[in-house]
């Protein structure tokens, strides 16, 4: 079923209104309070019977005080209770404008003073009437009557009862001659006046309001306003020069067509207002101006027919127009960024012209500047990141805030690559100190890469002098041996061994250090060396650095694979670079030669060392 408003229905259209159970036909005959002489109660549709819906006196006392005739009596008792209820409780409550009393006053009462009525009689004024025996301006003309003749006959006061033209009756009193007569529009539309106590037709006229929605089959619907949105939301804290939210809780309406909400804003305390929104939605933004000294906010709802809400308002906020930081002048971000190890980002200290600069928010993308996610908040001007492996690329960006949170713009580095090589370990139970050392040693290590297809090399240096390369095996043990020979020509004093490995990609190096330390030595041949015959003489020299001040003693034998050799000196001999002649003639297990030089640093600390030692036997 289609209802449609009735502020919508043209002057002179129809509608159906149900009557005793029966739809029967209104001419719309006004839209809006006809003039000043009326009540605002008067502001609404004006609508009168078609027909006339039956015959009565205008009064049967035969008088023609309208505002206690048995017509007037009847159309606001019986004749209202014969509209359907919901019509009934919709028809307004009016003031029209009447003439007070009887006789031939022609005097009219209007405005608030004018006649308490919700079904009555048109007057003579408001269908067109200019006699000299009328009321004085009962009123105004009505729109649907306006160009009908004056005094004569017209077709559009003509009415019907049964099928034939009828007369029927208006408010108006005559006031030519008695106080028994009242006005009637006779069956040709012409004007005459009648005894009160003569029956013609009654043609029900009523008000509505405009935004009743009606139907063909006469139903009607009272459409009512929206309820006022029941809270509205404002920062409590409001900068000058940003954007807010306003929000608002939703209205409801009882015939279900809500259309929308208006949204005022005032920066006078409410002096005046301004419209910043209209529409559907239960939010909006609006900006505040830099300057601004206070705010606040109201909304209504309003229906698709323009009915409209009371206002909900918010308390007065006071606006804080605090100038923002500037953006930190410069952000810095190391070149070499590897993936699963830290990185430390700084930048340089902002600004700020009202002196309340509270701290920086750093923020991190690894999609090239897409997205960003917070990382840091506060007053320092540096910040160490977690570089999580698998990260293509990484950029930064920071911004200050002060005490009210105001932000400057972002200040933002270079984008940079991440290296997500894993780095090679080296893994040692060695102290990076390995001490005084009297005699050759050896340190363990391994090494490993979580990268599994990377080729490893490892270095061995002593004093940076490569000992060995090689390619490992990952977590196997090997050994830096500095021992024999090559411990021996090294001098005393402080030494550095470095481990390296290297991946391709990168170097890790372990470096340790000791101090060679020997004081004195004891050279022997581990082995004897066998000789046919008796071993009679010998010649052995040793070459190097003895200081005069050192103990140094040579000794040779020639039984040396005995259980307790002969050992005889030969220091003198192999000084002067003269033969030693054995003493010794006997060898329990065949005669063997064999050496043992003995050198131990003398009082001075002067150092010295044997290079070589060599001779023969015979």
């Amino acid at each position: 079923m289609a209802y449609v408003t009735l502020g919508s229905k043209a002057v002179g259209s129809t509608i159906k209104l149900k009557v005793n159970g029966s739809a029967r036909n209104f001419i719309v005959v006004h839209q809006g309070k006809p003039s000043s002489v009326y009540d605002d109660s008067c502001n609404g549709t004006w609508l009168l019977m078609k027909d006339i819906y039956e015959s009565r006196q205008w009064d049967s006392s035969n008088t023609n005080d309208y505002a206690k005739s048995s017509i007037h009596s009847y159309l606001n008792s019986t004749g209202l209770n014969l509209f359907e209820s919901s019509i009934r409780s919709a028809i307004k409550q009016v003031k029209i404008p009447y003439r007070k009393g009887h006789g031939t006053s022609k005097t009219v009462t209007s405005g608030s003073n004018g006649l308490s009525a919700k079904i009555f009689l048109l007057s003579a004024t408001e269908t067109s009437f200019d006699f000299s025996y009328m009321p004085s301006g009962e009123g105004a003309e009505l729109a649907y009557f306006k160009g009908c003749a004056d005094n004569s006959s017209d077709s559009k006061r003509v009415a019907y009862l049964n099928g034939s033209a009828a007369s029927w009756w208006l408010r108006s009193p005559g006031c030519n001659v008695t106080a028994k007569r009242a006005l009637a529009v006779g069956s040709d539309g012409d004007c005459g006046d009648t005894s009160c106590s003569y029956s013609n037709g009654i043609r029900p006229a009523l008000i509505l309001p405009s935004t009743l929605l009606v139907s063909d089959d006469g139903t009607v619907s009272t459409n009512t306003a929206p309820s006022t949105p029941g809270s509205i939301s404002v920062p409590s804290s409001i900068m000058g020069g940003t954007n807010i939210s306003i929000s608002w809780a939703k209205s409801s309406d009882a015939e279900s067509n809500l259309a929308g909400y208006k949204v005022e804003r005032s920066t006078n305390g409410g002096s005046s207002w301004s419209q910043i929104y209209q529409g559907t939605a239960t939010s909006t933004t609006n900006n505040v101006a830099f300057g601004t000294t206070s705010v606040m906010y109201r909304v209504k709802a309003y229906d698709t027919e323009g009915l409209e809400s009371g206002w909900r308002t918010s308390s007065q906020v006071t606006v804080v127009n605090n100038n923002a930081p500037s953006a930190p002048p410069s952000i810095a971000v190391p070149k070499d960024v590897k993936g699963g190890s830290t990185l430390v980002i700084s930048w340089t200290a902002a600004s700020d012209s009202d002196g309340n600069l509270t701290g920086y928010i750093l923020e991190r993308s690894t999609d090239g500047g897409g997205t960003y996610t917070q990382v840091y908040k506060g007053d320092a001007l540096t910040y160490t990141d977690t570089i999580t492996k698998g990260w293509a690329t990484v950029m930064y960006r920071v911004k200050a805030y002060d005490s009210y949170n105001a932000q400057s713009g972002y200040t933002t580095s270079t984008k940079r690559t991440v290296d997500n090589n894993t780095t090679p370990t080296i893994t040692t139970s060695s102290a990076a100190s390995l001490g005084s050392k009297s005699s050759g040693f050896t340190i363990s290590y391994s090494v490993d890469d979580v990268d599994a297809s990377d080729t490893l090399t490892v270095t061995e240096k002593l004093d940076g002098t490569t000992k060995r390369t090689y390619t490992p095996t990952r977590k196997a043990t090997n050994s830096f041996a500095v021992t024999g020979e090559y411990f021996q020509k090294i001098t005393n004093g402080s030494h550095t061994m470095t481990v390296t490995v290297t991946d391709g990609k990168a170097i890790v190096t372990k470096t340790f250090t000791f101090t060679k330390a020997v004081t004195a030595a004891n050279i022997t041949l581990a082995q004897p060396m066998e000789a046919d015959a008796q071993i009679t003489l010998c010649a052995i020299s040793v070459g190097g650095l003895i200081p005069a001040d050192a103990m140094f003693k040579v000794e040779v034998t020639n039984n040396g694979k005995d259980s307790s050799p002969v050992w005889e000196d030969a220091t003198t001999e192999a000084r002067n670079g003269r033969n030693h002649l054995f003493t010794n003639q006997t060898a329990a297990n065949g005669f063997a030669f064999n050496f043992r030089v003995t050198a131990e640093r003398g009082a001075s600390g002067e150092s010295g060392y044997i290079a070589s030692i060599q001779g023969g036997f015979q």
